[in-house]
């Protein structure tokens, strides 16, 4: 299969012309159930790692692949803001991802986090849409396209910014695929590192196989964060 422009994210211009399927991919974003305080700003950076099984060729982010069977690595920077108070979490953010191999490409969009807060559950219902893909290589040049991709997750978890560990689990889903996933946060104070895990099937008659996602994720308040408005 000849190789697409880079901003077509997994095989774009494929599903337009009908003639391939897709693996079921959901990418991670490192985010936890929680949201910052009012005010707060919390940047990340994280790498994650696919592992694709049973899909047939398609292109990731410029990236050509013929074999059912593969793994490849993307980074995950991203910065977040908290704007309203318990019990209703509200977050904004922007979101990126970025291939880590053969040249550059990577996408850019924003994120709502919408959910509850209490100091021993929270709830967040948070999708995500990616517009902007950036590209540069050798084949294809450099370049700014329009690329959408589009998806969602919902988590469940433990209080807010718990001390040790944070817990979460829930579901992420896309045009292509949707599964299970969970994370774990060791919370250091500033950093807290997440560790996430998904596992995607397909929902879409261009999807086939079964992609498994593991990644670790750093994040950190950019200054002292605002003290929690607790009664």
């Amino acid at each position: 299969m000849s190789n697409s422009r880079p901003a077509l994210l997994l095989a774009a211009m494929l599903l337009l012309a009908g003639s391939a399927c897709v693996p079921p991919i959901a990418f991670h974003d490192g985010l936890p159930a929680w949201a910052p305080e009012p005010g707060g700003v919390e940047w990340r950076v994280g790498y994650q790692h696919v592992s694709a099984f049973g899909a047939d060729s398609f292109n990731l982010l410029g990236l050509p692949f013929a074999i059912p069977d593969f793994s490849v690595g993307y980074l995950t920077p991203g910065v977040r803001v908290g704007l309203n108070r318990e019990p209703l979490a509200f977050e904004v953010g922007l979101a990126s991802v970025v291939r880590t191999t053969g040249g550059f490409s990577a996408l850019f969009g924003g994120e709502v986090g919408l959910g509850y807060r209490d100091p021993t559950v929270n709830v967040m219902f948070r999708p995500s849409l990616y517009l902007l893909d950036v590209y540069s290589d050798g084949e294809n040049g450099t370049g700014v396209d329009v690329a959408r991709w589009a998806q969602a997750s919902v988590l469940v978890g433990n209080g807010y910014r718990a001390r040790g560990l944070n817990f979460a689990v829930g579901g992420r889903a896309s045009d292509y695929g949707a599964g299970p996933l969970a994370l774990i946060g060791v919370n250091l104070h500033p950093v807290e590192f997440r560790a996430e895990v998904s596992y995607m099937l397909p929902v879409s008659y261009y999807a086939t196989g079964r992609v498994l996602t593991i990644g670790l994720t750093a994040a950190a308040p950019t200054g002292p964060e605002p003290k929690p408005d607790r009664q």
